[in-house]
């Protein structure tokens, strides 16, 4: 059995709560190499990959049916795609977004236990 986790998540609520809360919010959901990677690109790209990776870091938590700590999860790329790295394991993702909606599908795999510690 494959467990599903999908995510949809508004470009606009992320740059706001970053705007708001600066350098703090950014530390707290992403870690240092996803903000490196998003804060090169220019800003409505650079909000866009923000999104996305909220909403792949969501959308693994409803895989995982249980709450994770942002920062123990990443999204990283190998040539052009993405995973989701948690743990030492990487997940399969697909992430996609507009100038408005940033969303994201993960895939956990049979024997990946849900409370996988």
């Amino acid at each position: 059995m494959v467990r599903v986790g999908f995510d949809l998540v508004e470009v606009a609520r992320v740059r706001d709560l970053v705007e708001r809360r600066g350098q703090r919010a950014l530390e707290r959901l992403f870690t240092p190499q996803e903000i490196d990677h998003c804060w090169r690109a220019p800003p409505p790209l650079r909000w866009q990959r923000l999104a996305t990776r909220w909403a792949a870091k969501e959308a693994f938590i409803k895989a995982q049916g249980r709450p994770i700590p942002w920062r123990e999860m990443e999204v990283v790329l190998e040539g052009r795609a993405p995973f989701l790295s948690w743990r030492g394991q990487k997940f399969p993702l697909s992430l996609s977004h507009t100038p408005d909606l940033a969303g994201a599908v993960v895939l956990l795999p049979e024997g990946v236990p849900p409370t996988a510690r």
